[in-house]
C-alpha cells in the first residue's frame, strides 16, 4: 500500500510534517486561605440559589398565550413592541410570549400592553428574588432609558 501524503500547496512555506509541540511547565495552583475559601463557597451557594429561584420562575410561567389571531386591544390601550419590552424590562422571548399580544396586519411587529409587561417584570423580580440587570434600579424602572410607549387608536373608525 502506499504511503498516505499530505496534501501542500507549492508556494506554502509551511513542513509537510509539524513538529510536536513543547509543552510548558504548568503552573502550581496557589493554594487558597481561609477567608478565600469562606467567599468562594459564599459565591458558590448564591449561584445556586440565583439558579434555583430562576427554574422555580421559569416552572411557573404558563404555556404561550394562544389566543385568537385577530385579537385586539382596546383603544386607547398603553402599549409597547415586543423587542422594547424585553430591553426595558430585562424579560426574556419565552416569558414575554406568555403575555397576551396584538400582532399589526402584514407586519412581523407585535406589541404588549405596558401594564401587562410591567406586572410580569414585577412578579419576575419581586416575588422570585431574581436579581434584576445592572441597567434596572428598581423593579419596572430602566436606567437612564426612556421606554417607549404608544397608545392604540383606532385606524378604522365606524362610519355613522
Amino acid at each position: 500500500m502506499p504511503p498516505h501524503r499530505r496534501f501542500r500547496c507549492a508556494y506554502s512555506s509551511y513542513p509537510t510534517f509539524s513538529s510536536p509541540m513543547k509543552k510548558s511547565p504548568k503552573k502550581r495552583r496557589s493554594e487558597m486561605t481561609e477567608e478565600e475559601k469562606r467567599e468562594a463557597d459564599l459565591q458558590t451557594t448564591l449561584r445556586k440559589a440565583k439558579s434555583t429561584a430562576k427554574r422555580e420562575w421559569e416552572n411557573s410561567l404558563p404555556l404561550p398565550w394562544k389566543g385568537p389571531h385577530d385579537f385586539k386591544w382596546p383603544t386607547g390601550t398603553l402599549g409597547m413592541y415586543k423587542s422594547d419590552a424585553k430591553r426595558s424590562y430585562g424579560l426574556t422571548e419565552r416569558e414575554i410570549m406568555t403575555l397576551p399580544y396584538e400582532s399589526i396586519e402584514m407586519s412581523s411587529k407585535t406589541f404588549f400592553s405596558h401594564a401587562d409587561v410591567k406586572e410580569l417584570s414585577i412578579k419576575k423580580y419581586s416575588d422570585f428574588d431574581i436579581l434584576m440587570p445592572d441597567r434596572m434600579t428598581t423593579v419596572g424602572r430602566p436606567i437612564g432609558m426612556d421606554i417607549r410607549l404608544f397608545r392604540k387608536i383606532d385606524h378604522n373608525p365606524p362610519v355613522s
